[in-house]
């Protein structure tokens, strides 16, 4: 079978996208199994004829958030610090910063994904920026 040049830029777009759906599961998650178990169940419910790369990425941090809230297990597949401190935050944190800065979503998205109301995402994003720029949040609480 011969792949044609937008063809092969197709599917190297498509495996960015996953690399992409992939790291922000992670920091969801802050497990690499349930990452890849939700990137997994956004493969298989992506059907390239009708679905966007948006899609997928959609759906793969839709399948992140339903995954259970954990604390960072190991930092042996760290490769950078700075995952180190983003994984190292409270998960209500650490999921409001990931969609909120990394992904980019909108407070309103991130607050029906995560179900908090809006403010509560403001807050919990501003304590998360806080405590990546090296203030205490010792005094949050987990919801």
């Amino acid at each position: 079978m011969k792949v044609d040049a937008a063809g092969l830029e197709a599917l190297r777009d498509l495996q960015r996208t996953v690399s992409m759906a992939f790291r922000a599961a992670y920091l969801l998650t802050a497990s690499i199994q349930q990452a890849e178990a939700a990137v997994l169940a956004a493969i298989d419910r992506f059907d390239p004829d009708r679905d966007t790369k948006e899609i997928l990425l959609q759906n793969a941090i839709r399948a992140a958030v339903q995954c259970p809230s954990t604390q960072s297990q190991s930092a042996e597949a760290l490769p950078l610090p700075e995952l180190q401190a983003v994984l190292s935050l409270p998960a209500t944190l650490r999921r409001c910063f990931v969609l909120r800065v990394l992904v980019g979503l909108s407070r309103s998205a991130c607050a029906g994904l995560l179900r908090f109301s809006v403010g509560d995402v403001n807050g919990y994003t501003c304590s998360a920026l806080q405590a990546q720029a090296g203030f205490d949040v010792a005094n949050y609480e987990e919801k």
